[in-house]
């Protein structure tokens, strides 16, 4: 959908789609099958403690590595999904951490996603690559409806800023005894991105029959601890037209002043990822 008024139809039920080993990659099972079974006896405990390796910053060669990788697989953005009735306060003072929302009273009341990090880690902001971690989306939707919306970021925001490639979950690994040591200082790392797309010892790209671009396992995310700004955003998805209309009618005058091939509305990026036959037998 283009932006419009549209008829009003009702919502729908969430419609399924089938359609080398390093140290920084020596991750347990536990973590690649969304289980924290194997970590739950050595795990850590963050307080207010600094990052153990703060970001470190762009430079040309660390950019020119990333968009080497950005085109040879055709990757053309990120996304973020966030409740519906964030959207107003996401566009008028741009996608902010929860600590940075927290500490900042003129934001107001906004909503948070789960799981919640520790700290420092909830000064960051967290993204997938092309397409939402839809296991973990799918069960908010369940749980609390169709209230979302899915917002996509230019893939430039990944060379503006740092970020911290994770290839399972962020909430196991954080946790996990050996990551200040083991798998933190390789998180920044060019090749920690392109291992987002790898192969795994359980996991064979050319089996799921994916896309270049998207990440070999559903459940990867990438995280900034920079607020992001609007100029990167490139779509918002409803869930329908409906949800849209809705949203619109209570937002008429900032909707009006963006621009209207930024709206799209449909279950594309609310149903489970093209190989979700292949992770439901692993679930």
């Amino acid at each position: 959908m283009n932006y419009k008024i549209s008829n009003i139809e009702s919502t729908q039920p969430i419609q399924s789609r089938i359609g080398n080993r390093s140290s920084q990659a020596n991750l347990s099972d536990a973590a690649e099958n969304d289980s924290t079974e194997g970590l739950r006896h050595r795990r850590i405990t963050y307080s207010n403690a600094p990052l153990p390796f703060p970001p470190e910053g762009i430079t040309p060669e660390t950019a020119k590595g990333f968009a080497k990788i950005i085109k040879e697989r055709k990757i053309t953005f990120l996304t973020h999904f966030t409740r519906l009735e964030n959207l107003t306060s996401i566009l008028k003072n741009g996608l902010l951490s929860r600590g940075s929302i927290q500490s900042n009273p003129e934001i107001g009341t906004v909503r948070m996603n789960e799981p919640v990090l520790p700290n420092p880690w909830h000064w960051a902001v967290s993204f997938n690559i092309s397409f939402p971690n839809y296991r973990l989306f799918y069960k908010l939707q369940e749980r609390m409806g169709f209230e979302w919306v899915v917002l996509l970021f230019d893939i430039n925001l990944l060379m503006s800023q740092s970020f911290y490639f994770f290839p399972y979950p962020a909430a196991n690994l954080i946790l996990s005894e050996r990551f200040p040591t083991e798998i933190s200082p390789f998180l920044q790392k060019v090749q920690s991105f392109e291992k987002l797309f790898s192969d795994t010892e359980n996991v064979r790209r050319s089996i799921l029959e994916i896309p270049s671009y998207y990440p070999t396992n559903p459940q990867s995310e990438v995280l900034t601890f920079s607020n992001i700004s609007m100029q990167f955003l490139r779509e918002i998805h409803f869930f329908n037209d409906y949800k849209f209309n809705q949203w619109f009618l209570q937002n008429a005058d900032l909707a009006l002043s963006m621009d209207k091939k930024i709206w799209h509305s449909g279950l594309t990026f609310f149903s489970p990822r093209c190989d979700y036959i292949h992770w439901k037998s692993r679930s």
